[in-house]
């Protein structure tokens, strides 16, 4: 956002009012611009609205007194982890496809990795040996990837 369009803004919401500047005669000073207008002193020559140290005084000074702010326009998790959208009620779900679950012979991740993953969520409880060819049964021959009892499970 421009320092243009925040003056603008700030009068519009009464946080700043135009402030005439000083008039400068011949022997200028070295930051003059007679090329350049400022918007803040109600066009008076000599700097823009860019380069105005008053404006960004007084903005500097509206942001510490806590009535200027600036938000991002995109969601902030920290400040509101959950838009707001007017209230619970649902106008319309759409579906475009079908969202069921894979079939457990269709997975490609091992079984071990998925079980150990559903462990440490606590959704299954601990059991076995990290050394153990399956984690259901301990001291078994068989592996996680042929495990019945694992494929029922997941």
């Amino acid at each position: 956002m421009t320092y243009e369009d925040l003056l603008l803004s700030l009068i519009s919401n009464q946080m700043a009012v135009i402030s005439p500047g000083k008039i400068y005669q011949p022997h200028f000073p070295k930051w003059y611009n007679p090329d350049a207008t400022c918007a803040y002193h109600g066009k008076t020559p000599g700097h823009s609205t860019e380069r105005c140290l008053a404006l960004k005084y007084k903005v500097q000074h509206l942001i510490d007194a806590g009535w200027l702010t600036f938000q991002e326009d995109q969601p902030n998790v920290k400040m509101n982890p959950l838009a707001n959208h007017g209230g619970g009620a649902v106008n319309a779900v759409e579906s475009g496809r079908s969202c069921r679950s894979k079939p457990l012979k269709d997975v490609t991740t091992p079984r071990r990795f998925i079980y150990e993953a559903l462990q440490k969520g606590g959704v299954i409880p601990h059991g076995g040996h990290g050394e153990d060819s399956c984690l259901m049964h301990s001291g078994a021959l068989h592996n996680m990837e042929t495990c019945l009892i694992v494929e029922d499970l997941l």
